[in-house]
This record gives structure tokens, C-alpha cells and sequence, in this order.
């Protein structure tokens, strides 16, 4: 009568995993001297997810929620409380899915080299993979909005007529104008915290010239503390 194979090694690698996480976001969190030390340490838990055990339905919910919640967690302590905001969000998802991609099929295939003796290599490419490649671009996404959001010095602001289209209801200190433009040929609507006043002052028609930084990558983007300019 065979005996079954034990399973310790399989738990082992994937509590392993999760206790390093944990300690990774602790790092980001409070303990990287650095900005890029805790935009790295995101990367790290990114890299992480082609090198857990899929066993069951369960625990792979059980695994990916914890790692969601790391992640999440580095993401909103780094990357949405920084002060600045593009001004069309979704322009880098394009370039990023383009990076992603080698990058998590390159991860993919270090698990795969790696752990070839315990890895299950159809669950690997259907399962882990695509969850690899959403963190990917998501992260790569964040790491060019960080790199191009800075200033550049000789660089000419972008100049935008904006046409106020309604008020938004006010909620709390938020006093937002949904504003309407082109940029590039193509037409957009973006709603914008303004300052009180001119909150106050704008009726539906109204034209609003917005200057905003260029981007390193060309991606136009601005502080959100703009209301304290548009007066």
C-alpha cells in the first residue's frame, strides 16, 4: 500500500513566501531610507507570485489576497498619495503592457527553471501567468508615471483650453469642474479640483486655460493641489 507523498515543502515554500511579504511591505512601509528602495520593494512582491504553490481553488485565493493586500498597501503608502496626477491616467497602460509581458514571461520561466521539481507548468502558464502579467504592467505602469512626472527645466508647459461642461456636487473640500478639451485631435472630459472661488464663479461654457507640466514621456501632468493656482 503506497503511503502519500508528504506535503510539508509545498506549505513550507508558500508560508515562506508570505512571511517575506509581509516583511518586504513592513520594509516599504516604514523602514526604507530611500524613495527607490520603497518603489523596489513593490517589485519584489510582484516577482513573488510565479513562485507560489497552486493546489486548489482555495488556497489560491487564500495566497493572492494576501499578496493583494501587500501590494495595495505599498501602493497606496508610495504611489497614490504622491502629489501629482497625469492628465489622461489610462496613456501608459500601452507602453507598460508592452514591458510586462517579456518581464513576466522572463519570471515565469525562472519558476519554472527554478522549481522545475515542484511546479505544476499547466497551472504556471494558465493561471500564474496572467495574474504576472496584470502585476506587471500594473507595476511598470506605476514606475513610468513616477519617472515621468518629474520636472524638466527647459521644457515649455503644455498650454489647454478646457470648457467648463457642469459642476460636480461638492463633497467634502472637493470643489471639482468636469472640463472638457482636445489634446491631440481626439476630445476629452476630465473632472478637476479647483480652487473655491473659481468653483463658485464658473458657469456651464465657461473657458479655463490650464498649464501643465510636459512629462518626461510627453505625458502632460499636474499637482493635484492645481486648485491653488486656477483662482
Amino acid at each position: 500500500m503506497e503511503t502519500p507523498k508528504p506535503t510539508t515543502q509545498r506549505f513550507t515554500r508558500n508560508y515562506i513566501l508570505i512571511c517575506v511579504a509581509v516583511l518586504v511591505t513592513l520594509y516599504g512601509l516604514f523602514i526604507a531610507p530611500t524613495f527607490p528602495l520603497r518603489v523596489y520593494s513593490i517589485g519584489v512582491l510582484v516577482l513573488f507570485i510565479p513562485f507560489l504553490e497552486i493546489r486548489n481553488q482555495s488556497v489560491v485565493l487564500q495566497l493572492f489576497f494576501v499578496f493583494f493586500i501587500c501590494i495595495q498597501i505599498s501602493s497606496i503608502a508610495l504611489f497614490d498619495r504622491m502629489p501629482y496626477e497625469l492628465l489622461l491616467s489610462s496613456q501608459p497602460f500601452g507602453p507598460a503592457f508592452i514591458h510586462a509581458l517579456p518581464a513576466a514571461l522572463l519570471c515565469c520561466a525562472a519558476a519554472n527553471i527554478l522549481l522545475f521539481k515542484h511546479v505544476n507548468i499547466v497551472k504556471l502558464y494558465t493561471v500564474q501567468f496572467p495574474i504576472m502579467l496584470i502585476a506587471c504592467t500594473w507595476y511598470i505602469r506605476m514606475v513610468l508615471i513616477l519617472n515621468n512626472c518629474q520636472h524638466t527645466a527647459e521644457a515649455k508647459n503644455v498650454q489647454i483650453t478646457a470648457v467648463v461642461v457642469q459642476k460636480c456636487p461638492l463633497c467634502c473640500d472637493i470643489h471639482e469642474l468636469l472640463l472638457s478639451f482636445s489634446y491631440e485631435g481626439r476630445q476629452y472630459q476630465l473632472p478637476m479640483d479647483v480652487h473655491p472661488k473659481l468653483y463658485e464663479k464658473a458657469k456651464e461654457g465657461d473657458k479655463l486655460n490650464l498649464q501643465l507640466h510636459p512629462g518626461v514621456y510627453g505625458w502632460p501632468w499636474y499637482h493635484k493641489d492645481i486648485k491653488r493656482r486656477y483662482q
